[in-house]
């Protein structure tokens, strides 16, 4: 034979879907089986969001649960997503592979102690597979909030142009691991020559057979570990030369489960419910949250936010408090339940006519039923703008856009000159859900901690509880 394939079996932004997992091991077990009983050679890559701090199982094993069972799967090398990045604390994250039986890879990430790439990852690898020597380069997606948690991102274009240069006369073929979203992977294809295949993650799409940008493929695997890709590349030994590159984007349901891998589900399982068990508090009566008007629980989570970040009034919405909590023990597992999202508190300056006109726009019919998707937001509805600081005079009877009256903020009328320090989420900062929020002069977010940490503090606080309860919409 004049030819060899290469085999890549690929998953990414699994998002600790656990129970896909059986199915995806189940596959990946067949297609290298049947692909070695042929002589052909396979690699097993994560692009990176494989772990989700929404699944208990993440959580209440600080994303073992995910490594052990990639462990078991048979991955050889994985990237590092923004949910692996920025959703762990520093501490966390330098820990969270030193049980990986895998390479993890990451080029554009340092410690900003050390100035260096962390020893848990490389920024490449260059592995002889069969009779072909590939270089294998990962980046990830560079949000500058990684500053905040003790990392340097760099820009990851750069990043891989440099390292395809270094790498491209040592290696047969160059493959890119990228957690920097379609968008960015189109446009590394256009611009750095000597990229053979680039396989995506990090904005979900769907290549189902993947699409060719000048000379390089491209192909990305969905979300939540719905398929499993398989890309095979023909290589020409006597030329060196690849003669053909294909993918395909397997439905992991055709595959039937592995039963060891959905026994050390259950295990970690089990592991997770003993940490996430405990009370963190006990409530002497029912707090519910309402998504379409005023509610004590959401009252709480605003008060939470403004005392976290010292701001002075502060705004978040009820969607992203998911149920009301009963009289009862309150334990890590029913907040991780109630509020799943890896969203930051932060703080922001802004002046007073546009917090009037955030609160307007939250009055409208289509910003309380809106359904928000993405952001890091794991709710369904944006819901009422819970408020704390302030005091709010409204009339729903009235058309939309003049439905806002008056509003007091610490017993002083609103000065819309004035500038004000507001608490509120980091998914309002981008402006998506309100523009208004773009106009902000400055902004701190607070990392790691997400708002359900926020709200396990304000539950413990018996003053805060009580406080739940006072109006802060007061309706004409």
């Amino acid at each position: 034979m004049t030819s060899e394939k290469l085999h890549i079996l690929h998953t990414n932004d699994i998002h600790s879907h656990f129970q896909q997992m059986p199915y995806i091991a189940g596959g990946i077990r067949k297609l290298k089986k049947e692909c070695e009983d042929k002589g052909e050679a396979v690699v097993i890559v994560d692009l990176g969001d494989h772990a989700d701090r929404m699944s208990p199982l993440t959580e209440g094993t600080w994303g073992q649960a995910n490594v052990r069972v990639m462990n078991a799967t048979g991955y050889e090398l994985a990237s590092i997503g923004n949910n692996e990045g920025l959703t762990f604390p520093k501490s966390k994250l330098l820990s969270f592979y030193n049980e990986a039986d895998f390479q993890v890879l990451c080029a554009n990430v340092t410690d900003a102690d050390t100035q260096e790439i962390p020893p848990f990852m490389k920024p490449y690898v260059i592995k002889t597979v069969g009779n072909i020597k590939v270089g294998w380069i990962s980046a990830t997606a560079a949000f500058p909030v990684y500053g905040l948690l003790g990392w340097n991102v760099h820009d990851p274009l750069q990043t891989i142009q440099q390292l395809v240069q270094a790498l491209r006369k040592q290696v047969d073929i160059v493959v890119v691991l990228s957690h920097t979203g379609f968008n960015s992977d189109q446009r590394l294809a256009q611009e750095v020559r000597g990229i053979d295949l680039i396989i995506g993650a990090h904005t979900h799409d769907l290549l189902e057979t993947g699409i060719r940008v000048k000379d390089t493929f491209i192909i990305q695997a969905g979300k939540f570990g719905q398929y499993l890709g398989h890309t095979t590349i023909q290589f020409e030994k006597k030329t060196r030369q690849i003669i053909n590159i294909k993918g395909n984007c397997l439905p992991v349901h055709t595959f039937d489960p592995a039963p060891d891998i959905e026994e050390l589900i259950e295990q970690q399982q089990q592991i997770a419910h003993e940490v996430l068990s405990p009370s963190i508090t006990t409530l002497d009566h029912d707090f519910p949250i309402d998504w379409n008007s005023e509610s004590p629980l959401g009252n709480l989570l605003a008060e939470g936010i403004r005392d976290w970040v010292g701001s002075d009034i502060s705004m978040v919405n009820a969607g992203q408090l998911l149920f009301s909590l009963p009289k009862g023990a309150v334990t890590r597992k029913d907040l991780l339940a109630l509020c799943p999202h890896p969203i930051n508190p932060c703080r922001l300056e802004i002046k007073g006519r546009h917090i009037r006109g955030i609160l307007e726009e939250s009055l409208t019919e289509k910003s309380i039923h809106r359904q928000i998707r993405g952001l890091g937001f794991r709710g369904k509805v944006l819901g009422w703008l819970c408020v704390d600081g302030m005091t709010l005079h409204y009339d729903l009877n009235k058309v939309e856009g003049a439905r806002l009256g008056q509003v007091f903020i610490h017993n002083q009328p609103l000065d819309e000159e004035k500038t004000y320090s507001v608490g509120t989420i980091d998914m309002f900062t981008f402006g998506f859900i309100f523009p208004q929020f773009r106009e902000a002069e400055h902004i701190d977010y607070f990392l790691p901690e997400f708002i359900r940490d926020v709200l396990a503090k304000e539950l413990q606080s018996h003053d805060a509880l009580k406080r739940s309860s006072k109006p802060r919409w007061i309706h004409a």
